[in-house]
């Protein structure tokens, strides 16, 4: 039999399978009994020899002909109950798309809280929510059974069900090398700048066009040491500027050329203690014109971030990290962008949100008093008050120096930290493809379950983890299917990407099957609520924090390490941990468990109503910022695909010292990544400055001091979980609301 194409009726094509045939003839022979077995054999040999003089069919023209192949063998009963079964599945898949139908139609009248840096209201994001709900559709038809099964009963989260999932998820770009030797953003060559304000102009239209390429965070790392090299090229001509305006009018000579400098006073450049010395005036000239080119560049970096638009229809999600500075040019970009973090967008001087900021500390560089660069952490920490950002990265000086540093890609996803291509450790062109995430505290229920309904007992922790034990197909399958899916993308399919330097250079046809299986990529095992499974398996007698329910955390997650490692083995594949940073799951799936274990589901947890963020300790109860670093820090260095662990300041702007000491204490702690959320709301009415509390009966903020409600005439700004966003504006959902509100403060 010659290869037959088959068109589906979602105009995807595959080859024909026989086999879906003899299973629909199997099912009508349960109803209308075929004489014998040789019956169905026969009607498939009928039915194989006229599909045979095709090419291509519709799944439809395949149904007719079996239709027609049992009426005129007289199996008169057996086509009639044939046309019903495709009557039902006509049906089902009507009602299917009447229900996505009637969710996009809600999209449009009263808007969506999934993401809370999408304004649902506007129609270009309703567009774009609409396509996801298309996404969602096609994704069911085609993803396996069992895992989609998983994902509705919230055992998993398959990750951005709502975009095309064949596309990657997010990455550190190489921005040093599209801006070095070239790249294409969409229609335009563009080739290396030579000034400051045009790479980060540059890099700011590369952003966005890998966002629109991918579905996940887009970072940019070692920014101030990349874009130091472009500054330093407005620092020449600056000085040449201010050498050949003095020349000009003090002799009759007009002017004289680097070359000319070059011979009698070495390089120009800031370092040059000669040139500073010899030509002061010119050489303070010089610093302070690149000192405001450089302000000017990041702060037209930080309005285009904000208001570019991408193809998901809100602003791309992008992170710039700060590095070690090596030059007073990238010492000023570090301090100028934080310049105009805390400066903020327009006349009100709103914080922008993005991009997000990261700062590396090292201890010996600038992590205390004495160290060279102490005093950007300084302004760092003021900066942290006032905005929440940057976030703190922690490296030792040995590592540092090695090259063994990395940004982290989108708001917390980990690079392999070993990987290295000719002995040298790569910081640019990383990528991951994709998440799936555990349901914990389910497992949690299902032992309580198993002991209400199934008379289980014994240790409920080994039994906790023999139910975990046996999610790792499920798992393991969830990462396979990530895999396939992204394996047969071409180049050509994300360009910006995977032919002009994003993160590498391939041929348009070339597959990145092969990107897919090292460590220069990673696809996450996920994981979320593990201090809700200790306090559910614990009857709410232990946390993380106290020492029982501590050992009990670091048991289930030396399991998870050991199931996700396994799977990296069996599969080939760059699998990682994960600590979620789930923004909406914490809600859908305690919605969902309420729904199968409201029964047993312990009453604090009802009256909550949502889950905790990866391995953090429950948001709501009280503990001190310090013991909330002891108590997470054992957890870090299980999750070697992502993790990160917050304190609350509240609202106390003013605390800059108490942020630098936080920052120490985090590090000698053995923190990985680290951040401190500062409130700091303004209602524009009245001009009052601290907390706006949010009203869950109203869903809205109002001012304690005017009672302005009006979220156009105020600024409220929360941590989602990793990204800031602006909640005058935008909502998430309910449970994810009420976390925000819950949150303990820990500096006291």
């Amino acid at each position: 039999m010659h290869k037959i194409e088959v068109i589906k009726r979602n105009g995807s094509i595959v080859t024909f399978n026989k086999e879906k045939i003899e299973k629909v003839l199997e099912k009508i022979d349960k109803e209308v009994k075929f004489i014998d077995k040789v019956t169905i054999k026969q009607m498939m040999d009928d039915i194989v020899i006229k599909i045979n003089g095709h090419t291509r069919m519709s799944v439809e023209a395949i149904q007719d002909i079996v239709f027609y192949t049992l009426c005129t063998n007289g199996l008169f009963e057996q086509a009639k109950a044939f046309q019903t079964y495709r009557t039902q599945r006509a049906e089902q898949r009507l009602k299917e798309a009447n229900g996505v139908f009637r969710h996009m139609t809600d999209i449009v009248d009263v808007g969506d809280r999934e993401n809370s840096n999408k304004n649902s209201m506007l129609p270009s994001v309703q567009r774009d929510l609409i396509a996801g709900e298309y996404f969602r559709y096609i994704l069911e038809k085609n993803i396996d059974k069992e895992l989609w099964a998983a994902h509705r009963k919230k055992t998993i989260h398959w990750h951005d069900s709502d975009v095309d999932t064949k596309l990657t998820n997010c990455c550190l770009f190489n921005i040093e090398d599209m801006l070095r030797n070239g790249t294409r953003i969409t229609n335009a060559d563009v080739c290396q700048p030579n000034s400051v304000g045009t790479a980060m102009n540059i890099a700011m239209q590369i952003m966005a066009s890998i966002s629109a390429s991918q579905y996940g965070g887009v970072s940019l790392p070692n920014f101030n040491e990349v874009f130091a090299e472009y500054a330093k090229k407005n620092f020449k001509k600056n000085f040449m500027r201010a050498y050949n305006d003095k020349l000009s009018t003090e002799t009759n000579i007009s002017r004289v050329t680097e070359e000319d400098i070059e011979k009698k006073f070495g390089e120009i450049n800031s370092g040059n203690e000669k040139l500073a010395a010899e030509k002061h005036v010119e050489f303070q000239i010089a610093k302070e014109r690149t000192a405001k080119d450089i302000y000017d560049a990041c702060q037209l970096f930080e309005y285009q971030t904000n208001s570019i638009l991408g193809s998901a229809s809100q602003t791309p999600f992008s992170t710039i990290t700060f590095n070690i500075p090596t030059s007073w040019e990238s010492e000023h970009i570090i301090l100028s962008y934080l310049k105009v973090r805390q400066t903020g967008l327009g006349e009100k001087h709103i914080p922008a949100i993005f991009p997000k900021l990261s700062y590396m500390v090292v201890d010996g560089y600038n992590f205390k008093k004495g160290d060279k660069y102490f005093y950007i952490t300084e302004e760092v920490s003021k900066c942290i008050a006032n905005t929440y950002y940057p976030d703190i990265l922690f490296y030792s000086k040995d590592d540092y120096d090695a090259g063994k540093y990395y940004a982290r890609m989108g708001c917390r996803s980990r690079v392999n930290h070993e990987y290295q291509v000719d002995g040298q450790y790569q910081h640019y062109g990383r990528f991951n493809y994709g998440v799936a995430t555990l349901n914990v505290p389910q497992i949690a229920l299902d032992v309580l379950k198993d002991e209400r309904y199934g008379g289980a007992e014994g240790n409920r922790l080994e039994r906790f983890l023999d139910i975990l034990e046996k999610r790792k197909d499920l798992m393991k399958k969830a990462i396979q299917t990530r895999f396939e899916n992204v394996r047969h993308l071409q180049a050509k399919k994300a360009p910006i990407l995977f032919q002009y330097g994003g993160i590498a250079r391939l041929e348009p046809d070339d597959s990145i099957e092969e990107l897919l299986k090292t460590d220069r990529a990673s696809v996450s095992y996920g994981f979320l609520g593990l201090d809700d499974a200790v306090r559910i398996l614990s009857d709410d007698k232990e946390n993380i924090s106290t020492e029982k329910g501590h050992e009990m955390g670091i048991a289930i997650m030396e399991a998870i390490r050991k199931q996700a490692d396994e799977i990296k083995v069996e599969t080939g594949l760059p699998v990682s941990v994960y600590g979620t940073p789930a923004e909406s799951s914490i809600a859908t799936f305690f919605s969902k468990d309420v729904e199968n274990y409201g029964d047993i589901m312990p009453e604090w947890l009802r009256e909550r109503e949502y889950y905790t963020n990866s391995f953090h300790f429950s948001s709501e109860l009280p503990i001190d910022s310090f013991d909330k670093i002891d108590v997470e820090a054992p957890f870090i260095k299980y999750c070697n695909g992502g993790n990160i662990m917050y304190v609350e300041n509240g609202g106390k702007t003013y605390n800059n010292e108490a942020i630098i000491e936080l920052i120490q204490y985090a590090h000698d702690a053995g923190i990985e990544y680290f951040a401190v959320n500062t409130i700091s709301d303004v209602c524009y009415e009245c001009g009052y400055t601290g907390e706006i509390s949010y009203n869950e009966k109203t869903a809205s903020y109002k001012c304690p001091h005017c009672g302005n409600e009006d979220g156009m005439k105020m600024k409220i700004q929360r941590r989602c979980c990793g990204y800031i966003s602006n909640y005058n504006i935008t909502h998430a959902l309910e449970g994810r609301m009420k976390e925000i509100k819950n949150r303990a403060i820990h500096v006291k």
